[in-house]
C-alpha cells in the first residue's frame, strides 16, 4: 500500500453498515422489493403476494425518506458538504460501538483503523464539528438522528417481513412435497405403497393437517 503524508484518521467514516451512501443503497433495496406505486404484478408467486401491500407500504417510506435524503444535496453518491459531516456526526458519536474506517488519499480507498486510531479519528471529527456555529451544529445533527431512527425502523420492518415470507415460502415447499409423496402413495395402498403409506401418515406434522 502506498504511503500518504495525510494519516488515514484524518478523515474517517463508520464502517459500511452506518455510512451514508450504505443507507441510500439500502433504501433502494426496499424500495425494489415492493411497489411504491402500487402496480399489480402478476408474476410475483409464493407467499410474497399474500403480503404484498406490506412490502408496497415499506417501498413507499424508503422512497419517501429517499426524497427527504435529495433535499440534503447528496447527489448521486458524489462526496459533498453533508457526506462529510455526517461521517464526522457519526465517527464522533458511535465510534466506540461501530468499526471506524480512514480514508487513504494515496489510494483513494478506506481502510480499517488499529483501535489507537479510532480514538484519533473521533478527536479530528469532533474538531472539526466544534468549528460549527451551534445553530449549525444543532440543525445537522437533527438530521442525522432522525435518518438514523427512520432507517433503523424501516429496515427492521423490512428485515422481519422479508424473514416471514422467506420462512413461509420454505415451510410451503416442504409441505409441498409431502403431500406429493402421499398423493404418490396414495395411488397405489398395497404392499409396500400401503405400509409406506402409514409411515408418512404417521410422521406428518401437526400444523400440516390444519393447513
Amino acid at each position: 500500500m502506498k504511503q500518504s503524508k495525510t494519516p488515514l484518521w484524518k478523515k474517517s467514516c463508520l464502517g459500511s453498515s452506518l455510512s451514508f451512501e450504505n443507507i441510500v443503497e439500502w433504501l433502494d433495496e426496499i424500495g425494489d422489493n415492493g411497489d411504491a406505486y402500487g402496480y399489480e404484478d402478476s408474476s410475483i408467486e409464493g407467499y410474497y403476494n399474500e403480503y404484498k401491500d406490506q412490502f408496497d407500504e415499506l417501498a413507499a417510506g424508503a422512497y419517501t425518506m429517499w426524497e427527504r435524503l435529495s433535499e440534503y444535496d447528496y447527489c448521486g453518491g458524489e462526496y459533498n458538504e453533508y457526506c462529510e459531516i455526517w461521517d464526522d456526526m457519526t465517527v464522533n458519536l458511535l465510534g466506540e460501538l461501530y468499526t471506524v474506517y480512514g480514508f487513504n488519499p494515496a489510494e483513494l480507498d478506506y481502510f480499517k483503523l488499529s483501535g489507537f486510531e479510532e480514538t484519533l479519528a473521533m478527536q479530528e471529527a469532533e474538531k472539526r464539528l466544534m468549528r460549527l456555529t451551534k445553530q449549525q451544529l444543532i440543525r445537522n445533527f437533527r438530521k442525522v438522528l432522525m435518518t438514523l431512527v427512520m432507517f433503523f425502523d424501516l429496515k427492521a420492518a423490512h428485515d422481519c417481513l422479508t424473514s416471514i415470507v422467506e420462512e413461509l415460502d420454505e415451510k410451503g415447499a416442504l409441505l409441498e412435497r409431502k403431500n406429493e409423496r402421499i398423493n404418490a402413495l396414495y395411488s397405489d395402498l398395497t404392499g409396500k405403497s400401503g405400509e409406506a403409506f402409514d409411515e408418512e401418515i404417521a410422521h406428518l406434522p401437526p400444523r400440516m393437517w390444519v393447513e
